[in-house]
């Protein structure tokens, strides 16, 4: 068994993601009610702890992504201090970012399949529309640019959800640290032609990156690569590439072209708003596989990664939650921005008593995948506390009203499995009224 450790409001479980300026752990914590839930929490590096820039930029990023709240931005709960250690709690996406899919894709030798690209590229023009029109608290614009398009920073779900994140060096009309002209921040090969001269930028930067990342999808390669960083800044600065058509024969022209717009050299040559992107996507899609919805990624993404699941689910399991935790959690260093009311207010360290009993450690639970995608929007704070996630399921048999032409039951389609089965939730107090067990 695996002892989780506390820090703030959390016990941290496996890491998950490690870079130069921060570590990434899945972490559980507990609400009001003593349900369970699962979040990220990024950890500040020790040594980067004491640089007051740093730390500022990092502020920024919680108070934007505090503020823009979008069904494809990952949500982030607080950014807090606890005994000299600085952190980001936000919302746990259960998948892969695009990264380590487009990475898998490359060991495969096989791009992503365009319908897939398609989707994933809407999500996330979604979600960059979102916050380049976000308003704050006084109902002014924020003018949000995110500046760090790309496919780390987008993450995946195994039900299907595209969630947009890390707004570290995002700017926005809200942001205490001012990048002087000339002064380049982000991934290069992601880069708009005016963010790699150094020039300032509107959202139509962000249109640029996203385009490289639909490239790559449908490619397996950037857009733009060289063995050095010099020579990368030239080639994205000229937006000179090859054809997607001459790389990967058969690619539909029409999602080609859109890819072609959202990287054009001229920003007035691009398309002018991320949603403009997402339109052309959608309306791709519609006529390219009109019946394709999001468990159709979720189960692309499940069949890449089938025995890391298996694996995860099982390193989870292993993880112990003390009963005996430090009841001081850290200041939330952007409460004022979140207001007195915010979800990270209902988290505690501590499980209730009448759900953990008095033993002296608890096994952390696996994250739940369910079986229908649209469950993962639920709030389970929702109907009076019920814990959607939770509840007592049914998996309804679709087999028993499909029949073959020799009256037996119809095989499954192929990759269908009991995920993809719908399911029905058991509210505890309408099961109560009604008599008890379903039968």
């Amino acid at each position: 068994m695996r002892r989780a450790q506390q820090l703030g409001r959390y016990h941290l479980l496996d890491r998950i993601a490690f870079g130069g300026m921060a570590e990434i752990y899945r972490a559980k914590t507990f609400d009001s009610y003593g349900h369970a839930h699962l979040v990220a929490v990024k950890r500040v590096l020790a040594h980067l702890a004491e640089d007051d820039d740093f730390i500022q930029m990092l502020v920024d990023e919680a108070k934007i992504a505090g503020l823009v709240r979008h069904y494809n931005i990952a949500r982030v709960y607080e950014f807090a201090r606890a005994h000299g250690e600085y952190f980001i709690a936000m919302e746990h996406v259960d998948g892969k970012d695009l990264r380590t899919i487009l990475e898998r894709c490359r060991q495969h030798k096989r791009p992503m399949p365009a319908q897939h690209a398609a989707h994933v590229a809407a999500e996330l023009a979604s979600a960059l529309h979102a916050a380049h029109v976000a308003l704050d608290h006084q109902g002014k614009p924020m003018q949000v640019v995110h500046r760090d398009v790309s496919p780390s920073n987008v993450i995946c779900s195994y039900t299907g959800e595209v969630k947009l994140c890390d707004f570290g060096i995002a700017k926005a009309t809200l942001s205490n640290v001012h990048t002087k002209t000339g002064v380049i921040k982000g991934k290069v090969k992601y880069m708009s032609p005016e963010q790699a001269l150094g020039r300032k930028l509107d959202h139509r930067s962000d249109v640029f990156s996203l385009g490289s990342c639909l490239y790559e999808m449908l490619t397996r390669v950037p857009p733009f690569t060289a063995t050095n960083e010099l020579d990368l800044l030239i080639k994205v600065r000229d937006a000179q590439y090859r054809p997607i058509s001459e790389l990967v024969p058969g690619v539909p022209p029409e999602i080609e072209e859109i890819c072609d717009t959202c990287l054009a050299r001229s920003r007035s040559r691009r398309y002018q708003s991320a949603d403009e992107v997402a339109q052309a996507l959608k309306g791709f899609l519609s006529r390219y596989m009109p019946r394709y919805s999001r468990s159709h990624l979720g189960r692309y993404v499940r069949k890449l990664f089938a025995a890391e699941i298996e694996k995860e689910l099982r390193m989870l399991e292993e993880y112990v939650v003390d009963a005996a935790v430090d009841e001081d959690v850290g200041e939330n260093l952007i409460a004022n921005v979140l207001g007195p009311r915010a979800e990270y207010s209902t988290f505690s360290p501590k499980p209730a008593p009448d759900r953990e009993g008095s033993s002296a450690s608890q096994t952390a639970a696996p994250p739940a995948r369910p079986a229908d995608p649209s469950a993962d929007t639920a709030d389970s704070s929702a109907d009076g506390g019920f814990d959607l996630h939770g509840a007592q399921t049914l998996i309804l048999d679709k087999e028993r009203g499909r029949r073959g032409q020799d009256g037996a039951p119809a095989p499954p389609d192929e990759g269908e499995s009991i995920h993809d089965e719908p399911t029905l939730i058991i509210h505890p107090e309408r099961r109560a009224r009604r008599g008890g067990d379903p039968g």
